[in-house]
């Protein structure tokens, strides 16, 4: 079997005994490096509960555009990857190619309305490739009673809405609801994650290009002490940070993360399956092995 703790090095959220803010979430950030603007952010909500610190809307904004903006980054990856696993060339290099383009874009409207274009082409030559769906079918399929809490991607593709975004006031205000699937198996997977990318990009237009906005920027916090809880919607699904401050530092943080949630669900779906059947479940659940926290 594989064994995924391997991969992970699983470090101490603090470095040293009391942390200053900034450190702190620079280190979240660097815990996750496929998505550590996410859990920098988790990091500055948790920090601005503890401290009683209420976020500038503009800054709230900005971050949305942030994260999701990171989501269509980390969906892409993973379309990338999962196209070369099953072998669809021509996805492979479409969706490296997108990712490429929102990686050195300057995300303001003509270049969103770009990617929204070229999404919905992707999409549509998805629906037109009945190859790729007889690959995915029926594959690592999942229901909303399975043994392990789903969240994310993985959750939504089985009709669990549990997103955390739906929660949030600034999404509320921006007319979120979550994009959910039925089928829960690896198609479904697949097509959520494209659907989210053309919701993103609906998200950051309507959030305003506010991409120049320092997003983790926490002042005034002096010595403060108190404890603070934040959840957030990664690309994977939700995170939870507690923490507790003390004279304006971190002396205690546990963090929980939607891949440590889904690591279980490797046995239980790959069980007498196929080795390439196996291989498309398990790429299906888009696990990240920093996440994994034991």
């Amino acid at each position: 079997g594989v064994n995924v703790d391997t991969l992970v090095g699983n470090q101490p959220l603090l470095s040293e005994p009391a942390m200053d803010i900034n450190n702190f979430n620079n280190r979240l950030a660097s815990l996750a490096p496929m998505t550590p603007v996410s859990y920098q952010v988790l990091a500055c909500l948790a920090i601005e509960n503890a401290a009683g610190i209420k976020v500038n809307p503009q800054i709230a904004q900005a971050r949305v555009v942030a994260v999701e903006r990171e989501r269509i980054v980390s969906h892409l990856g993973w379309l990338v990857l999962f196209a070369e696993q099953t072998g669809f060339d021509w996805l492979q290099h479409r969706a490296a190619r997108l990712q490429q383009d929102l990686l050195h874009g300057d995300m303001k409207q003509k270049q969103v309305s770009e990617l929204k274009s070229a999404v919905l082409k992707l999409n549509k030559r998805l629906q037109r490739t009945p190859l790729l769906k007889s690959r995915t079918s029926n594959i690592g399929k999942l229901s909303g009673n399975a043994d392990i809490t789903l969240l994310g991607p993985v959750a939504r593709a089985s009709g669990i809405n549990n997103d955390a975004r739906s929660n949030d006031k600034i999404y509320h205000k921006l007319g979120f609801t979550p994009t959910c699937g039925k089928d829960g198996d690896a198609r479904a997977r697949l097509q959520l994650r494209v659907d989210e990318i053309s919701q993103s990009l609906r998200l950051i237009e309507k959030a305003g290009f506010t991409t120049n906005t320092e997003i983790c920027n926490i002042n005034g916090i002096g010595e403060t002490g108190g404890a603070g809880e934040a959840v957030l919607e990664t690309p994977r699904g939700r995170a939870r940070l507690q923490l507790s401050l003390e004279k304006g530092q971190i002396i205690s943080a546990q963090l929980e993360t939607p891949s440590t949630h889904h690591l279980g669900l490797i046995e239980q779906l790959t069980a007498q399956q196929e080795l390439g059947d196996a291989l498309v479940t398990i790429g299906s659940l888009d696990l990240s092995p920093w996440e994994i926290r034991s």
